[in-house]
């Protein structure tokens, strides 16, 4: 679930099952959806999310680096790089 701030995309372990979700969808199995972003106001991948949330995601997606990303844990940052 995002918000306009997409914070979520700033922790290693959100990245790296974004990571995950991705290889999955290049194996096209018939029962995996890919990787959907969920709103308060809907599912932004069908078009039903609010324009500012729509715009905070693109623009967090548009500057992320996984090197910026934060754990709470550091050996859990230092084990998924």
């Amino acid at each position: 679930m995002v918000d306009e701030a997409a914070l979520p995309l700033t922790r290693s372990w959100c990245l790296f099952e974004i990571a995950q979700t991705v290889e999955l969808e290049k194996s096209l199995q018939a029962d995996h959806h890919g990787l959907v972003f969920c709103t308060s106001s809907g599912v932004v991948n069908e078009g039903h999310a609010s324009a500012e949330v729509s715009l905070g995601l693109a623009k967090r997606l548009s500057t992320l680096r996984f090197q910026d990303a934060g754990a709470s844990d550091p050996n859990d940052h230092a084990m998924i790089k």
